[in-house]
């Protein structure tokens, strides 16, 4: 391919995606994909009772359509589907992480691949073949952008648009020319700013819905011949260059390997920021070893610099900060001996909790920084009231590739998180989600029932 050949990488990425769908689903892709939907599905139907997309299903009014909302018994049209359950699924801060691109890929992926399969009455194999393309591509250009992009861009809302695209453009069954177009129509339409989770907002969960919408919207756009400007990624007034990113697109380039992008996320253990992650492990290591809430004088953190950025919230006012703020979660963490949406969220003994979260500090440590973003970690110093030093380190995350959740552990986040919704329900469709390389119609989802919200999330 020619180096000077306009478009060159939204024809790379459409030129894999070709090859993905001309080669067998292996069986290690078809589970990995398999767990991918199945942590969706109980992410988006928990996120569905949160807040913001309430207010997009009040704000809409009566809809129909083909394409399911998730937590209720209402269709909608593909791309309103899409927008809602993209946003459900992001609302919990639960959703899957591809750490290589600080990107979030399954909520708007995989809403924007079953809003599209619903409407097709796609098998599940295909829902499947989708996803794993949709991943693929999203996870690529994500990890082309890189943290420059990240810095003030919300990569789930840039990259999810094109991830989003590909997964529609899939299921559509696009050729090679209109898939690209796909994908430089998502690029034109893409958004997400950083700032909006700096802040008291409720807007970060609809980067997810708007990327999954602009997907839809793109894959569309191209079945029915509206074309992109191919080199709308790598142009001189490009994605890339507009949103401060420096990037030579290798990823994007590369010629296809053995490893496929959604073998390799991140499944959430916790209801909060991705950055936290290492951090609370550690705290969870030292309570194991003795430490108390109570006898802790000082808990010094080390991290890698994005981790504080993000997540360094020092006086978190609300429950949305919360879920930024290390010191606040490292706290919870060390007087619960867990960390659920329910602690997080509730009003407790504010001066002891205080206590904790005033006596953590924060710094950036070169073997973390050195690492990022690839792999994620932290070590935590303890100082006991009593003298004694303790410290715990966690080169690699809870949920990450080289410290993954077990089977059991991805099932009972699915229960935990879908039962206010299902019920006891929530088992069959587990069951269903597990063998949709199997089956026939994605229409035989059963995504509504009646729960009872769970008192915490307890993985």
């Amino acid at each position: 391919m020619s180096a000077d050949r306009p478009g060159q990488v939204v024809r790379a990425l459409s030129a894999r995606a070709m090859a993905l769908r001309a080669s067998p689903l292996s069986d290690h892709v078809a589970v990995a994909a398999e767990r991918a939907i199945v942590d969706w599905f109980g992410v988006a139907l928990g996120g569905s009772l949160a807040p913001a997309p309430r207010a997009l299903v009040s704000g809409l009014g009566p809809v129909s359509g083909p394409s399911r909302l998730m937590g209720s018994g209402q269709g909608a049209p593909p791309t309103v589907a899409a927008l809602i359950n993209g946003t459900a699924a992001h609302a919990l801060e639960l959703d899957d992480i591809y750490a290589p691109g600080l990107f979030h890929p399954g909520a708007p992926v995989i809403a924007a691949a079953l809003a599209i399969a619903d409407q097709a009455g796609a098998p599940g194999e295909t829902l499947l073949r989708a996803v794993v393309t949709g991943y693929e591509v999203g996870c690529r250009v994500a990890a082309d952008l890189g943290p420059s992009h990240y810095a003030r861009w919300h990569t789930t809302g840039t990259a999810g648009s094109l991830g989003a695209a590909a997964a529609a453009a899939e299921i559509l069954g696009a050729d090679e020319d209109a898939f690209a177009n796909a994908l430089a129509l998502a690029a034109t339409m893409a958004s997400g700013l950083q700032q909006t989770f700096r802040s008291d907002a409720m807007g970060k969960p609809l980067h997810a819905g708007n990327a999954a919408q602009s997907g839809v919207i793109a894959a569309i756009s191209a079945m029915g011949g509206i074309t992109g400007a191919l080199d709308a990624l790598e142009g001189e007034a490009g994605l890339g260059t507009a949103t401060g990113s420096a990037s030579r697109w290798e990823h994007s380039r590369e010629t296809p390997g053995p490893g496929l992008a959604i073998t390799a996320v991140t499944l959430k253990p916790y209801p909060c920021c991705g950055h936290a992650f290492a951090v609370i492990d550690a705290v969870l290591r030292l309570r194991d070893n003795g430490l108390t809430a109570r006898g802790v004088a000082r808990l010094d953190v080390h991290t890698y610099r994005t981790a504080l950025t993000v997540a360094g919230i020092e006086s978190p006012r609300t429950v949305a900060e919360r879920r930024f703020s290390i010191p606040y979660l490292a706290a919870v963490t060390l007087l619960d001996g867990d960390l659920t949406d329910r602690g997080i969220g509730s009003d407790r003994d504010a001066s002891e909790l205080s206590k904790v979260a005033g006596a953590v500090h924060m710094f950036v440590d070169r073997v973390y920084e050195e690492r990022f973003p690839g792999r994620r970690g932290a070590r935590v110093t303890a100082l006991t009231q009593a003298g004694r030093t303790m410290t715990a380190e966690v080169p690699d995350r809870s949920g990450s590739p080289e410290n993954p959740l077990s089977r059991a552990q991805v099932d009972r986040k699915f229960l935990a998180t879908s039962a206010a919704v299902l019920g006891d329900g929530a088992p069959d469709l587990l069951r269903q989600v597990k063998n949709l390389r199997s089956a026939g119609s994605v229409r035989e989802l059963i995504v509504t029932g009646r729960g009872t919200a769970p008192d915490r999330l307890t993985l």
